[in-house]
């Protein structure tokens, strides 16, 4: 019995004598990615398209410049509108009488103390560096308040308290540096 695939000498002298690689025809790749993209299969070319410009260097050179004068421009704009606005309120401070101004002080401290009460709510100790800054931001409040009130009142026992008290807080906090805080009367 013979094998079907069995070859025969002269058929395995042709195989033999075929090249194990070709290369295809000249123009079959494009020929391909065109149809594929006429049918919308292949969107973007593979290979660059003749006669497109390629990416120079100067063009990130020219962005960089750009993105500097844009954030060089948010910076004066911000300056500008920020000291126009101080200004306006130093203006409309001097404009305002004494009981406007106390009216003011009573309406940021009832909001200071209100802040305070809501960070006091969260109780959530998953965050604490947040809860450091917080501290911390409403002590420097406080101080500043208590500076304040002194240039205000120099004979105020209570801002004088508390001023010696954040100083006594502040020296062992960090005990390396000795300081010594000076309120003057």
């Amino acid at each position: 019995m013979t094998d079907p695939h069995e070859l025969t000498p002269a058929e395995r002298r042709a195989f033999g004598s075929l090249p194990r690689e070709t290369e295809p025809p000249r123009g079959l790749e494009d020929h391909t990615v065109a149809l594929l993209q006429a049918r919308g299969m292949l969107a973007v070319p593979l290979r660059p398209v003749a006669g497109a410009r390629r990416w120079q260097p100067m063009w990130l050179v020219g962005a960089m410049a750009a993105s500097l004068a844009v954030f060089a421009s948010g910076i004066a704009v911000g300056q500008y509108l920020g000291a126009r606005s101080a200004t306006i309120a130093a203006a409309v401070g001097m404009r305002s009488t004494v009981a406007e101004q106390a009216r003011q002080v009573q309406q940021t401290g009832a909001a200071y103390v209100a802040a305070l009460a809501a960070l006091l709510q969260h109780a959530d100790t998953s965050d604490a560096p947040d809860r450091v800054r917080a501290r911390e931001a409403a002590v420097e409040a406080l101080a500043a308040a208590a500076q304040e009130v002194t240039r205000f009142a120099p004979n105020d026992p209570l801002a004088a308290a508390v001023l010696r008290g954040l100083a006594d807080r502040q020296r062992v906090a960090s005990p390396q540096q000795p300081s010594r805080t000076v309120v003057w009367y």
